[in-house]
């Protein structure tokens, strides 16, 4: 898939699938499954990922090209999208492991939907700097935490989820975690029911004293936060210029 295919693939979809049920989707604040899944199809969840793992490994200009075409037929799978691509730059940043290869093939494979868990209820606007704080247990850790503010809450395959390091200094001294949806100690709290932007299903989370193995480095999660995350985030607000 080059620049042009994956601008004409996502017009397709847009018009066959996002365009027709979002009204409905929006109305009912109804989470689209089914936008979801045609993207992992297309190869849409995979864009810019690596194509050692599968991925298409193209750049910002089709992103942001590609978001731009699904926020005007609906705007919640956009932001679904956005947030799910954020997250799989996260992961492809995070340490090498056979782990985290085998969820990257997954993504790129189109059955893995992913999200960001950073803003928390104390950090307010300041989403990258939590206020949580990862406790040591043993070889690993404990996290408790209270996300107030997570896209694709109870819907997504696993959550990048932000934590002050154990023996972080400053409020920039964070690490992120990957959480696999299900697990132990993580739930969705209340639902999402605002004007407009209904079917994005971002709700609070609740994390209490869950173990797991980290996706950055002790104390750079700051670092994952501004490059990859970020960095992507912010491009996905930038217009194709057309002649």
């Amino acid at each position: 898939m080059n620049h042009e295919k994956a601008v004409l693939k996502a017009r397709e979809i847009a018009d066959r699938v996002l365009a027709p049920a979002a009204r409905q989707n929006d109305k009912e604040g109804r989470f689209s499954t089914e936008a979801v899944d045609a993207l992992g199809r297309a190869g849409f969840l995979g864009l810019t990922l690596p194509t050692e793992f599968g991925g298409t490994g193209l750049g910002p200009r089709t992103f942001a090209a590609v978001t731009a075409i699904l926020a005007e037929a609906d705007a919640s799978v956009a932001m679904v999208y956005l947030m799910h691509i954020c997250a799989a730059a996260a992961i492809t940043a995070a340490r090498a492991s056979t782990a985290v290869a085998q969820i990257l093939k997954e993504i790129a494979a189109g059955g893995h939907l992913s999200t960001l868990a950073f803003s928390e209820l104390g950090s307010r606007s300041h989403f990258w700097a939590p206020v949580s704080r990862a406790r040591r247990n043993g070889t690993g850790v404990r996290i408790t935490a209270k996300k107030s503010w997570v896209t694709s809450a109870g819907c997504a395959h696993s959550y990048v989820v932000s934590s002050l390091a154990p023996e972080g200094a400053g409020p920039t001294d964070s690490t992120l975690y990957l959480i696999p949806a299900g697990a132990r100690g993580l739930s969705v709290e209340g639902s999402w029911d605002g004007l407009g932007l209904r079917a994005n299903a971002s709700a609070p989370m609740t994390l209490d004293e869950y173990a797991r193995c980290h996706t950055s480095s002790n104390s750079r999660g700051m670092a994952q936060v501004l490059r990859p995350c970020w960095t992507w985030c912010s491009r996905s607000s930038i217009w194709e210029r057309r002649p």
